[in-house]
C-alpha cells in the first residue's frame, strides 16, 4: 500500500475514533479505544497534519494530550 494511502487510513481511524471516545459508555471499551487511538497517533503522528482533524476529533485529542504528537500544516 503506498505511504500516502497508508497515512490518509490512519488519519481517518484517527478521528473516528477520537470522535466516538467521548460517547462510550463502557468503561474497559472506552479504555481499549483510547489505547488503540494513543497507537495510531505515537506510530504515525507526525506525518499526518493536525489541521485535518474537526473540532470534536481535536478537542479529545487536546483532552488526551495527543494533539502536540500530530504533524503541523508544514507536514504532509
Amino acid at each position: 500500500m503506498a505511504d500516502s494511502q497508508q497515512h490518509w487510513l490512519d488519519q481517518q481511524a484517527i478521528e473516528r475514533l477520537a470522535q466516538h471516545i467521548p460517547f462510550e459508555t463502557d468503561p474497559q471499551t472506552k479504555a481499549e479505544c483510547i489505547e488503540m487511538l494513543r497507537g495510531l497517533v505515537i506510530r504515525s503522528g507526525r506525518a499526518i497534519n493536525r489541521h485535518v482533524f474537526g473540532f470534536e476529533a481535536e478537542q479529545e485529542l487536546r483532552r488526551l494530550g495527543l494533539w502536540e504528537r500530530l504533524g503541523d500544516e508544514s507536514i504532509g
